[in-house]
């Protein structure tokens, strides 16, 4: 039986069919180089253990449907890059290719490269967003460390399996549930305006520019470990505070004291599904009124409460509150927190990071993540010259409130700074 389409699948679908196509993609930079047999390996076998990658969408009847492929089906074709210099036009080139392969209207629409270098390599992989979610990328980067270093994967979860859970989900609810009350509470607080960045950026109301991206380290790997287990003894988690920190630095800057944000959120268990598994859920960020750590504390509470906001899916939400929404913008000012150091069989070695295609934009986007080298965020933007500017200043000032949380490095005398377990994450989603 054919696996119906999601309400993320559906809008996007169209959004494509309009001329405005989205991917996203992650690039994995491994310290050593990596035989051109592996990759190929690897390429194929990502593939035909996920059943969602195996699959287009066509147009039908002023719609979209599902077309599925067995992993017998699977044909890899090779594409070459002109060379493998770095800089800008090498970028632009790879961009160009991405955006050309990746048509979810289009049989296997998938770019899957590799860089090769003599001491290095990175492997590309990028796919229409129908395919992905910044959580199923994070999952085939795992699967990639783990086939290259040689390891068996164990069972590959159905994506299309959690797919259909999610739609019958989706599918159950009423007027009268509570997390469409949730939604309500969150807009009604907003007088009923959809979020959007809240410093100017340069670009009038109905305007848009092209994107610009904006990416930063804000914390290396050991102060990053330090800002976990300072917010752990506060009762806070790592995600709520990385949140916190950036919205008093928007505070800081001009923005409010409750800054309104959209956050994605996994709304299946299954994490190692590969799928676009992803739905929103409304957030107030205490900006540090009463200062960082209590903020942390508060904001970890929130967090908590919105996370099953997610779980009905937009269209609910438009149906009841749409004729009261006021929009300015046609983004939706978001922020997201992926941490890639959780995954089974991450690799140290490998770098991971995610890019997106380009395209006129009007609000700022906030993607942060962590990795073993540290917590990072790529913030997406109106390519304008006031908005480069606010965006760097709030990137300095996030950066360095995180060091303030984290506190200075332990002194090496201490008895207690060297107790095993001390700085270690703990298995919680937030972080």
């Amino acid at each position: 039986m054919s696996t119906p389409l999601s309400e993320n699948e559906t809008f996007h679908l169209a959004s494509n069919h309009s001329g405005t196509p989205g991917w996203i993609a992650l690039t994995l930079d491994y310290a050593r180089p990596v035989a051109r047999a592996a990759v190929d390996r690897v390429m194929r076998t990502l593939i035909e253990r996920h059943d969602m990658l195996r699959s287009h969408f066509a147009a039908v009847d002023g719609g979209f449907t599902r077309v599925g492929y067995s992993a017998a089906r699977v044909v890899a074709r090779e594409v070459r890059l002109s060379d493998a210099q770095s800089g800008p036009a090498f970028a632009d080139g790879l961009m160009s290719q991405i955006a050309g392969v990746c048509n979810p209207l289009r049989p296997m629409p998938h770019y899957l490269a590799a860089v090769e270098r003599p001491d290095s390599t990175t492997v590309i992989l990028a796919f229409d967003h129908c395919y992905v979610d910044a959580r199923a990328l994070a999952v085939l980067g795992a699967e990639t460390d783990e086939l290259l270093a040689g390891r068996e994967l164990g069972k590959a979860e159905s994506g299309l399996a959690a797919m259909s859970r999610t739609i019958a989900h989706d599918a159950g609810v009423t007027p009268d549930d509570w997390r469409l009350r949730g939604w309500r509470d969150f807009l009604a607080a907003a007088d009923w305006r959809v979020p959007e960045f809240p410093l100017d950026l340069g670009l009038p109301a109905g305007d848009t520019a092209p994107t610009h991206t904006q990416v930063r380290t804000l914390l290396p790997a050991e102060p990053a470990e330090r800002l976990s287990s300072a917010v752990h003894q506060l009762g806070g988690r790592t995600y709520p505070a990385v949140l916190t920190c950036a919205g008093s630095a928007i505070a800081r800057l001009g923005g409010p004291a409750e800054l309104g944000v959209v956050i994605p959120v996994p709304v299946v268990k299954s994490s190692r599904a590969v799928a676009w598994l992803v739905g929103s859920a409304p957030l107030r960020v205490d900006c540090a009124g009463a200062g960082l750590a209590s903020a942390v504390q508060v904001n970890t509470a929130r967090l908590a409460a919105a996370l099953p906001l997610a779980e009905i899916g937009l269209t609910p939400v438009y149906q009841a509150y749409g004729d009261r929404l006021r929009r300015a913008r046609s983004d939706v000012f978001m922020m997201s927190y992926v941490d890639y150091t959780r995954l089974p069989g991450a690799d140290a070695a490998a770098t991971a990071a995610q890019i997106s295609s380009e395209k006129q934009s009007d609000t700022a986007q906030w993607w942060f993540w962590r990795d073993h080298a540290g917590i990072h965020v790529r913030v997406r933007h109106p390519h304008t010259e006031q908005a480069g500017q606010v965006i760097a200043r709030a990137l300095e000032v996030t950066a360095a409130l995180m060091r303030d949380l984290a506190g200075p490095p332990p002194n090496p005398s201490d008895p207690v700074a060297g107790r095993p377990g001390a700085g270690q994450v703990d298995a919680d989603p937030q972080g």
